[in-house]
């Protein structure tokens, strides 16, 4: 329950944030300060996409992204390729925030509190974002090679095209921006999101709470309200109403007996030479795992399971889970994950095009998660 609660609110929350307007100065500052340099262009992308997957949903941050950015690139002849892994490699990261599917499913799944993983998770998660933006200053020199981009060359872009890249943020539901809360806005977000961090409550009850006074200040008449409520119901019930069933099935396999079980029956098969690097072999492991297997098979089936062995070998739970997280890195390119084919179809690119593209330059994200996590002790080597 505590987890479902959690991403119900913080769900809503942000899809109302991303409505009143919240993130659209940065994503259209960014966009603005491209001005056609294929450098400018890759550094804006990979940043507006981490600004927007802030509110938890690939598929909107997809949406955004490609309408905000795919002429651009077709005008000035950069590869989709590029445009698409800079698209999801922030979303991969950032997935991992409180309200991100991953961390709750791990949560849940491990017993373990939400804030306290994400603490774990932060410093892996900065470096990570780190290196997407390093990645995306690589592309933009090479594709500045690539086209032989000069100086000058920034003013063939026409500023129409600029505009229309702006606009499809800006003129996205006009109707339900309040640009004149902007501040009120940003405040209150940083505030929810201090106190999370800091655990002075639940995150349900932050989320809760923010979620009925952003609609009361920003639309203020109940029928607006409502209507609002109504609208993004959707997107948080869905993953609520997962981690809802996802607890009832580790319940039965906790409460049977079946997990301790597989648990004691792994641990007699693993030499105790090999039971104290256990942890670093799970996170790569975990990779293709949490890649070809659905999010919730894989903690509530394998992760739930093997951290059960992990603790007999004086691994922590919060050890574990933060090795369970680790396959995130792969995520991204999963063919259970539909926003992608959205994605690849729209840059016209082939799915395995895609996911070999990712690869080869994403690849390094495994290890950076477990060097970072290795020297915070969260990874015992």
């Amino acid at each position: 329950m505590s987890p479902g609660l959690l991403i119900l609110f913080a769900v809503m929350y942000f899809d109302i944030m991303l409505n009143v307007g919240l993130f659209d100065p940065l994503c259209q500052f960014f966009i603005r300060k491209a001005k056609g340099d294929p450098l400018k262009v890759t550094m804006a992308t990979v940043l507006t996409a981490t600004v927007v997957t802030m509110n938890g949903d690939t598929t909107t941050t997809i949406i955004i992204c490609t309408a905000a950015f795919l002429e651009l690139y077709r005008s000035m002849n950069m590869r989709m390729l590029n445009l698409a892994i800079l698209i999801v490699t922030p979303i991969g990261i950032f997935n991992q925030l409180p309200w991100g599917g991953p961390t709750i499913s791990a949560s849940t799944a491990l017993g373990v509190p939400v804030n306290v993983l994400f603490k774990a998770l932060l410093p892996g998660m900065l470096v990570a974002e780190i290196f997407a933006i390093g990645l995306a200053y690589y592309f933009g020199i090479k594709e500045r090679k690539r086209l032989c981009w000069c100086i000058e060359d920034s003013k063939n872009i026409d500023d129409r095209i600029i505009e229309r890249m702006v606009d499809s943020i800006r003129k996205k539901d006009p109707e339900l921006k309040r640009p004149q809360y902007y501040w009120f806005n940003l405040i209150l977000t940083l505030g929810i999101l201090y106190l999370l961090i800091a655990g002075v409550a639940h995150g349900a009850i932050l989320f809760m709470i923010g979620t009925a006074i952003v609609l009361t200040v920003n639309y203020r008449d109940v029928a607006t309200i409502t209507e609002r409520i109504e609208a993004v119901a959707g997107d948080a019930m869905g993953p609520a109403l997962a981690t809802f069933g996802a607890g009832v099935f580790s319940g039965i396999l906790t409460g049977s007996g079946m997990a301790s079980g597989l648990a004691q029956g792994i641990t007699m098969i693993i030499p105790d030479s090999l039971g104290v690097h256990m942890a670093p072999i799970y996170a790569i492991i975990s990779a293709p795992a949490i890649c070809f297997l659905p999010q919730d098979a894989f903690y509530f089936g394998i992760a739930k399971v093997i951290s059960k062995v992990m603790i007999g070998f004086g691994i922590s739970p919060v050890q574990a889970a933060v090795a369970s997280m680790i396959g995130q890195s792969f995520r991204l390119i999963s063919p259970v994950i539909p926003a992608l084919y959205m994605l690849t179809d729209s840059t016209k690119l082939n799915f395995v095009e895609f996911q070999k593209g990712y690869v080869k330059y994403c690849w390094p994200l495994l290890f950076i998660y477990m060097i970072a996590y290795a020297l915070t002790g969260m990874l015992p080597i």
